[in-house]
C-alpha cells in the first residue's frame, strides 16, 4: 500500500493535468466494474452502460465529512481528503503475489477488496483468473473467471494490444487504491467500496492510459480459509451501493465519503 506522502504526491499531480484516455472509455469502464462485480450475477447479455457517477453511494457507507473549513485547500488547488483509514497489510503472500491473510475488522475487508482489485485487473489472463481463485468464493469463481478474461480482452484492446496471445515485455496495468468506504452488513460481511485509478501502458514508449474507477465488492469472512479471510461473493440479496469516483486531492473526493488511506500495519 503507498504512503501517504506516495498518494499525496500522485493526487496534486493528477489535479494539474487532465485525465488521459478518460470519455467514452470512462463510461465502458465502469460498466465493466459492475459486470465483474455485480450483485445480482451475470446477465445473459450485457446491458448499455450507465453513466458515469449513477447513483451515489448511501450516507451509511462512511461518516459524514466534516465542514469544508476543516480542510482548507491547498495553494494549489489540491484539497486534501479530510478523513483517512489505515488498511492492514496481509500476513500472507500466496506465490509471491498475492496478499492475503487479513483481519476480521471492516478495514480488513477494505484491504482484501483493495488486494483483490490490485490482483485481478491484469493483461494476463492467467494471472487476472488465478488472482480469482485467490480472492473469490470457490462458489462463485467460475464466472467471476470468464468476467476476468473478457476484462483483460478489453484493456489490451484500449491500448492497442491484441486481446489474446503474448504480451510485450514491458505492457502492464497499475491499479492505484485512493479511497475506500465501506457498509457493515453484520460481523462477517461487509461491503466494501473502492475508488481507484488504471494506469495501462503498452510498453516502453507508448503513450500512457489513466482511467477512473469506482466499485463495490461483498467481502465475507470465511472462518475455514487460509486460518481466516476475507473472501468475495455474490448474494443477490444485498443492494450493492454504486460508489461514484472522484479524483484524490479534489472537494468532490470528500463529498462522496472516500476515506483517505494511511499505511497500515
Amino acid at each position: 500500500m503507498p504512503s501517504v506522502s506516495d498518494l499525496d504526491t500522485l493526487a496534486q499531480q493528477r489535479t494539474r493535468r487532465a485525465l488521459i484516455g478518460a470519455g467514452v472509455i470512462i463510461v465502458i469502464l465502469v460498466a465493466i466494474v459492475a459486470l465483474l462485480l455485480s450483485g445480482s450475477g451475470p446477465a445473459p447479455a450485457p446491458s448499455p452502460p450507465p453513466p458515469v457517477g449513477a447513483g451515489t453511494a448511501p450516507p451509511a457507507l462512511a461518516p459524514p465529512p466534516p465542514p469544508a473549513s476543516a480542510s482548507p485547500p491547498a495553494s494549489d488547488g489540491y484539497v486534501p481528503p479530510q478523513r483517512w483509514t489505515a488498511l492492514p497489510n496481509g500476513t500472507l503472500l500466496l506465490k509471491r503475489t498475492y496478499r492475503v491473510g487479513f483481519p476480521r475488522t471492516p478495514q480488513g475487508a477494505a484491504a482484501a477488496a483493495a488486494a483483490m482489485f490490485q490482483s485481478v485487473w491484469h493483461l494476463d489472463p492467467a494471472r487476472a483468473t488465478g488472482a480469482v481463485q485467490v480472492y473469490f468464493a470457490p462458489a462463485d469463481q467460475n464466472s467471476f473467471r470468464a468476467h476476468a478474461v473478457t476484462n483483460t480482452r478489453w484493456m489490451r484492446q484500449q491500448i492497442g494490444l491484441s486481446p489474446e496471445g503474448e504480451l510485450p515485455p514491458d505492457a502492464s496495468v497499475a491499479v492505484q487504491v485512493t479511497g475506500v468506504q465501506w457498509r457493515i452488513v453484520d460481523a462477517s460481511n461487509v461491503l466494501v467500496s473502492v475508488n481507484m485509478t488504471l494506469d495501462l501502458l503498452a510498453g516502453v514508449g507508448a503513450p500512457l492510459h489513466t482511467l477512473p474507477a469506482a466499485s463495490t465488492a461483498h467481502l465475507r469472512w470465511h472462518p475455514n480459509v487460509r486460518g481466516g479471510d476475507w473472501l468475495v461473493v455474490q448474494d443477490s440479496s444485498q443492494q450493492m451501493p454504486r460508489p461514484e469516483h472522484a479524483e484524490l486531492g479534489t472537494a468532490a473526493f470528500n463529498a462522496a465519503g472516500w476515506l483517505g488511506i494511511r499505511p497500515g500495519g
